[in-house]
């Protein structure tokens, strides 16, 4: 096979080709394997596919979990448009059910709730998977994940057997092709009576749940026409799933009509409250699978690599020289443990960085030859955000809340949509934002749901003292704070007291903290609960729960509510250090001490490695492979499997959002620091303007100067724009 490069990835073996593309599994300039799928040229000879791929991948890079597969890199303008996909290490579903054997209740239930997760996180992006099937689920070491959600319109395994879509199809599926795979499709993909939604993606779901229950497809085999005569006649064979309740489950999922099945979210619920205590696939038999798979893997990049000495050729810059070939023959802990130091090149930069290969402690100064610059686009009078102001960036809005005042920002203009007054917080959830809103003469606050386009109200709770589930006699006002957390269904608002200093604690002395739920279409009052006299630091909500954490002169109980009855759930002695641990939490999580950082398992709160870093903060930007943390003396990434140190910089410093958290993304962190090339000393306090750094490597990407740069700047970033803002000023960059 011949060696390609596309932007800084490389191929290195093919892995499939169809009608849309070729996928190949590649290396990026640091040594992370990612599928790279490079579309026909045919397609990319068609404005109208370039435009619906971008729009495509604008929706899938939104997508975030832990059970799903992010997209990392995109060049829809390309010559040959291409996206880089995270590479999963695992064998599919079907190869693990095969190898592992049909699955028990708890770990069925286990399997969907990661499943569904995933989902819900896909449908809440705006997209629809349409050809979910065991092959697209890798099991993995850190749990299953959905691979090609969104962009399986684009990159299917070639056209499906059946019946052609029809004319007013706007997927980035082909002329006469319907997506889908024979046995998943809902019975509305195959006779294409409406639009595929979220509820075929659930159907899709059962069907899966189902083979991995009985070790087969609930609709047969045969051929295709027999398959899909029976989706749409036959009652679903689920002979062998574990019990009645299963059975009732699977078959609601497997309803012929749309109306009948449940949403992702509700099989979330009903799948979470049934898990297995310990994830199956962290069994013996269950990783040995994994290991064989990451042998079988390395093996083949080892005999690409020998096959191919003559280097690579460039596709996206034909002037740019083919990048030298890869020694040969790299091990399986090579291959997945990004081994080494690496010296890249691409744009025009230069930068040497340390990486794992180094000692603990080490640190290289990056050498910059030249560099790209970021483009002013606009600036903003907003006023201050250091005293409890706040900027949030989604993915087609930027939210400034100042002085009481909540406004929706167009991110590429700066222009107003429109604005609210008396909001004490914002709160963006798909195409709704729910804001904490003080209505003048009330004593309590109220949440008001507006649309987010124009900002013309939903609904609103009314105020908190007429709520009606809130018992007579309880007279006493509520605290001044509020956190505010929603499900998929539910919308919890907490007020609380401060307890963090001893003037707090004796001014505040037992005023409890209160949380009210709300129906989240509507409005309307769910539940009322009060609680103990202590302050709320984190409301997290997974799961169907809500976990309140507390605290008063130190850490409290994390109190565990049901999101629909506020129920409580259990009661977690000293787990607030912790909110996100609880009942009902998936995938890991980064938390840390004064001298150390340690990755700790959400579902059992076991620590799966911890090391030594003083007053750091984490944050994840490259799914599951790596962890960005930032300290007194630099910014850096350690490896998110094991924590030892893949690079680190003390040139610059970490950029914060308003609440304290670093600016990263899916591939960039954001930082400040000197001018590059200038000075190459420790950074301290020098800010001459932002620096964007790739993830992975820890490479300038490119940086750009900001007058008013200091160490109490914030930004927010999103879809190539930073937005910093600098005592009163917000500014936006793009990027180049």
């Amino acid at each position: 096979m011949g060696r390609f490069e596309f932007g800084e990835y490389r191929t290195l073996a093919l892995l499939g080709a169809g009608g849309m593309g070729r996928a190949y599994l590649a290396r990026s300039g640091s040594g992370r394997l990612v599928v790279l799928k490079v579309m026909h040229a045919h397609l990319a000879a068609e404005p109208q596919f370039r435009e619906r791929l971008r729009r495509e991948v604008r929706a899938a890079r939104a997508v975030t979990g832990p059970f799903t597969a992010a997209v990392l890199d995109a060049a829809p303008q390309a010559p040959l448009p291409w996206l880089a996909v995270e590479y999963c290490a695992g064998p599919t579903l079907s190869e693990t059910v095969a190898g592992y054997g049909p699955l028990a209740a708890g770990d069925l239930a286990s399997l969907g709730a990661a499943l569904a997760e995933a989902l819900t996180a896909i449908h809440t992006a705006g997209l629809v998977h349409r050809d979910l099937k065991p092959a697209n689920v890798l099991v993995t070491g850190q749990g299953p994940r959905v691979i090609d959600f969104g962009i399986a319109k684009a990159l299917g395994d070639g056209p499906a057997s059946g019946p052609a879509s029809g004319p007013s199809d706007e997927a980035l599926t082909g002329s006469g092709e319907m997506l889908g795979s024979v046995g998943f499709m809902a019975p509305e993909q195959i006779t294409y009576t409406t639009e595929p939604a979220a509820s075929c993606d659930v159907f899709a779901l059962g069907a899966l749940l189902a083979l991995a229950a009985t070790g087969r497809s609930p609709h047969g085999g045969g051929t295709a026409p027999q398959i899909m005569y029976r989706t749409l006649h036959e009652e679903p064979d689920l002979a062998g799933v574990p019990d009645g309740e299963w059975t009732a489950f699977l078959t609601r999922c497997l309803s012929k009509g749309p109306d009948g099945r449940p949403t992702a979210t509700e099989v979330l619920d009903w799948c979470a409250a049934r898990a297995a205590e310990r994830p199956w696939w962290e069994r013996p038999e269950v990783t040995a699978l994994i290991d064989g798979h990451e042998e079988t893997v390395a093996r083949r990049i080892a005999v690409s690599a020998e096959a191919d000495g003559e280097g690579a050729t460039r596709v996206d810059r034909p002037s740019t020289p083919a990048t030298p070939p890869s020694p040969a023959g790299p091990s399986r802990r090579r291959v997945f443990a990004w081994a080494g130091a690496a010296v890249t090149t691409a744009a025009g930069v230069t930068t040497a960085i340390a990486l794992s290969g180094d000692e603990p402690g080490t640190r290289r100064q990056p050498v910059t030859s030249s560099w790209r610059s970021g483009t002013p686009l606009w600036t903003r009078e907003v006023g201050a955000l250091e005293y409890g102001g706040s900027l949030t960036r989604t993915a087609d809005a930027l939210y400034v809340r100042q002085d009481g005042t909540a406004r929706r920002l167009d991110p590429n203009t700066g222009a107003v949509a429109w604005e609210v007054e008396d909001a004490t917080a914002v709160l963006s959830s798909g195409d709704t934002v729910y804001v904490t809103h003080l209505r003048e003469g009330s004593i309590s606050p109220e949440v008001v749901a507006l649309d987010a386009a124009n900002g013309t109200e939903r609904w609103r709770t009314g105020a908190l003292e007429s709520n009606p589930h809130r018992p007579y006699g309880v007279y006493s006002p509520d605290g001044d704070s509020t956190l505010l957390a929603v499900t998929r269904r539910t919308a919890c608002l907490v007020t609380f007291a401060e307890y963090d200093t001893s003037w707090a604690r004796r001014t505040n002395q037992g005023k409890p903290w209160r949380a009210y739920g709300f129906d989240l279409p509507t409005g309307a009052p769910l539940w009322f609960r009060s609680g103990t006299a202590a302050q709320v630091t984190a409301l997290n909500a997974a799961g169907g729960r809500f976990a309140l954490a507390t605290a008063t002169a130190t850490w409290g109980p994390l109190y565990v509510l049901h999101e629909r009855s506020g129920e409580e759930e259990s009661s977690i002695p000293d787990g607030s250090a912790t909110p996100e641990v609880h009942p009902g939490a998936r995938g890991t999580r980064y938390y840390t001490t004064v001298a150390s950082v340690r990755r700790v398992n959400l579902a059992t709160g076991k620590a799966r490695w911890t090391r030594r870093l003083t007053h750091a903060r984490v944050a994840e930007p490259a799914g599951d492979e790596l962890v960005v943390a930032a300290a007194a003396e630099g910014l850096g990434a350690l490896d998110a499997a094991g924590g030892d140190r893949r690079w680190w910089r003390d040139d610059v410093r970490a950029l914060t959002t308003t609440d304290g958290r670093l600016l990263a993304d899916a591939t960039a962190i954001y930082a400040t620091g000197p001018e590059p090339g200038v000075s190459a000393t420790s950074a301290g306090t020098s800010a001459w303007g932002i620096h964007v750094l790739a993830a992975a490597t820890g490479r300038l990407r490119w940086a750009v100067p900001v007058d008013g740069l200091t160490t109490m700047s914030y930004g927010a970033a999103g879809d190539g724009l930073i937005h910093v803002c600098t005592g009163a000023t917000l500014q936006t960059f793009r990027g180049p």
